[in-house]
Parts: structure tokens; C-alpha cells; sequence
């Protein structure tokens, strides 16, 4: 019988969907009032000032892989380790997701790698039952896979497992330009939301975990059709984690999915360019917002300390407009010197640089 990859992914994520609903239904059993798990995501998408109230299905892979990479409230990371073992496996399986939604053709090699992020995900979660079914449906990928190579499977394996590297290549990033020299924190003031069973606190930034999900030599094969679809289905993924967030650093999160770290600007230009092919909307301040906000209603606002991977010039105007307007409200006594203090302290800044002061000039544009 003919091997057909996209049969395989699609049977292997059918199997993960049964298996991980029990899995997150356990763990929430005592803690959310006889309600499905699926309330924390639709708390999670009020606290996001997502447009439009989502109807989460316990069986839907989707709302599971959510459960498993994002931080749900004072939950935190309820299913992880301190290697972020599962929310690291969880986006490369959002991935996969997104390729198969869009009807990517997979390759029999890309099969076997998704089967294979689907038994790891069992084996972390020690679901003896479950793993059977996922150690067959992967077999079946690596046997067709190491017929391809004309290999042993154990070399097929390693083989497949070594063509997407986890390490970058380049020279390291630039320091941020407005990073500050001691710890700034918000004000507790702006972290507190009403409660729920997730907690009262407001939801801060968190920054997507890059996952390599290709070769170099992906972003080399621009613009053609499969390059195309894989960089895409990357970008709408981290767009929707990270959203709103800027074009240039959408672009670098992108890149290093596909093994580089820094990237020459006309390779740069190109993949934006992609991205912007998405369908996604992109301001006119250059910023990508998710198709689950609207830019012109979101009042929401996700602050961080000056720790966070996030320069203060790529958060969006709107969100920074956002976070005035809320301390405004609750002290109308600020004088704008004092409220501006009081904003740079929500997003982990304290210096005003002239970058950052004119960035601060064009968000307060937005109020």
C-alpha cells in the first residue's frame, strides 16, 4: 500500500486530539467548578479583547495545543517542566496544525517528524495507552521514509531529525537598543483585571518560543509554492501568539524558524513580503495583527518587565495608547510628563532615549 504523508499527519493528530482532552480534562478536574477546560480559553480570549467569543471543543487540537503553549493566567504553565518541554513540542505541533488547516502537501520526511513531535508529547505525558497508536502511525512514516532514502530506519531517523537543527546561524542579535540597566516592573496597579477562575491578573506579554521548522535552504527555494506555504503557515502562527506585533520582528521569528539568526535585507524584504501575503493586517505603523483582533476596537494592553524580549519600539502604538488610557483613568491627576513616566514603567522602561520619546509621541497620537 502506498504511503501517502498527509494521511499520516492528518491520523496522527486525529489520535493526539483523543488523547489529550482526557489528558488536560485530569489536570483541571478540581479547579474549574465542574466547567469544561475549555473556560480557560474563553476567559483567555476576553482578557486578549479577541473581536468575537470563540466556541472551544474539548476534541478540537487547536484549543489543545493552546492549553499546552500559552500561559493560562495564574495557572502559568500548568503542563510544563523547566525545559518547556511541552509547550516547545506543543508550537512545533501548532505548525503542523496551521500546514495541514492550509493544505500543505507534506513531504514523507515532514510526516515522520510530525508523527514523531506526537509521540513525544505522549511520552512526556506517560499515556502508555495512547502511545501505542502514535508509535505505529510514526513506524509507518519512518519504514516509508527509510524506502525513500534507501537506509536502515535507525539511519532514516537520525537523518531527519539532524536536516532541522535546532542551532542558528549568523552572527548573535544586536543588544537591544533601549534595554534598560536595572529591573523596571510595571506598577501592580495596571496588572490587576477583574476575576475569574484564571485569576484577576491581567494577561502580560509572553514572546513566542522560536522552533526550527526548516532548512536554510527553505527560505532559499522563495518564492516557490511549498517555500511559500511553510513560511506562511509559520508567520500566521507566531502572528497569532504575538499579535500585534511588528512586521520587522514577525520577520526575524520567522527567519530563525528556518535556521538563521540574522538575515540579509533582501532576503529580509522577501519574507516580508510573504508575510504580508498571509492575509494578515498590517498597520500603518507596520504592525501585524491577528485576524481575532480588531485594531480599531482593541483596548487591551499585555505589559512586561525590562526583562522581556520586546524593544520598546515594537510595541504597537495602539497597545501603547491602550496602557495611557487606562492609567489616565484611574489617576486623571497625572500631569502628561508623569503619565508618560507611568507608561515607559508598564512596558519595563525607564529611560526615555530619543528613539523611545518619539515612539512615546506617536502612541500618544493614538489616544
Amino acid at each position: 500500500m502506498t504511503f501517502k504523508p498527509n494521511l499520516s499527519v492528518k491520523e496522527s493528530l486525529d489520535h493526539l486530539a483523543q488523547r489529550l482532552d482526557p489528558i488536560i480534562a485530569a489536570r483541571f478536574a478540581d479547579q474549574l467548578g465542574g466547567h469544561p477546560w475549555t473556560v480557560v480559553l474563553e476567559i483567555l480570549d476576553q482578557k486578549k479583547g479577541f473581536k468575537s467569543r470563540y466556541k472551544h471543543w474539548t476534541y478540537d487540537l487547536q484549543a489543545q495545543l493552546r492549553m499546552l503553549t500559552e500561559r493560562l493566567g495564574d495557572f502559568g504553565y500548568p503542563f510544563d517542566d523547566q525545559q518547556r518541554t511541552v509547550s516547545t513540542i506543543g508550537n512545533e505541533l501548532r505548525i503542523v496544525r496551521k500546514q495541514m488547516a492550509h493544505m500543505h502537501g507534506f513531504t514523507v520526511d515532514e510526516a515522520f517528524r510530525a508523527t514523531d513531535f506526537a509521540v513525544r508529547l505522549l511520552e512526556h505525558f506517560d499515556d502508555i495507552e495512547g502511545l501505542d497508536g502514535a508509535k505505529r502511525i510514526r513506524h509507518e512514516a519512518l519504514a516509508a521514509l527509510a524506502a525513500q532514502e534507501g537506509v536502515t530506519e535507525q539511519v532514516a531517523a537520525e537523518a531527519a531529525v539532524s536536516r532541522v537543527s535546532t542551532s542558528l546561524v549568523g552572527e548573535p542579535p544586536a543588544s537591544k537598543t533601549d534595554e534598560e540597566p536595572e529591573s523596571v516592573k510595571p506598577d501592580p496597579e495596571v496588572l490587576v483585571r477583574e476575576p475569574s477562575v484564571i485569576g484577576d491578573g491581567r494577561l502580560e506579554f509572553e514572546s513566542w518560543a522560536v522552533v526550527p521548522v526548516g532548512g536554510v535552504e527553505v527560505l532559499d527555494d522563495l518564492p516557490k509554492k511549498v517555500a511559500k506555504e511553510k513560511v506562511r503557515a509559520v508567520a500566521v502562527e507566531i502572528a497569532t501568539y504575538e499579535g500585534p506585533i511588528h512586521l520587522d520582528r514577525l520577520t526575524d521569528k520567522t527567519t530563525q524558524s528556518f535556521g538563521l539568526q540574522r538575515v540579509r535585507s533582501n532576503r529580509a524584504k522577501r519574507i516580508s513580503y510573504q508575510i504580508q501575503q498571509t492575509g494578515l493586517f498590517v498597520d500603518g505603523d507596520k504592525f501585524v495583527w491577528p485576524p481575532e483582533i480588531d485594531p480599531a476596537s482593541w483596548a487591551e494592553f499585555r505589559p512586561n518587565d525590562s526583562s522581556a524580549d520586546r524593544p520598546f519600539i515594537h510595541i504597537s502604538p495602539v497597545e501603547i495608547a491602550n496602557a495611557a488610557r487606562f492609567i489616565k483613568a484611574r489617576r486623571p491627576d497625572l500631569t502628561d510628563d508623569a503619565l508618560d513616566v507611568a507608561t515607559l514603567q508598564t512596558f519595563g522602561r525607564r529611560r526615555r532615549t530619543k528613539q523611545i520619546g518619539s515612539h512615546l509621541a506617536k502612541a500618544k497620537g493614538h489616544m
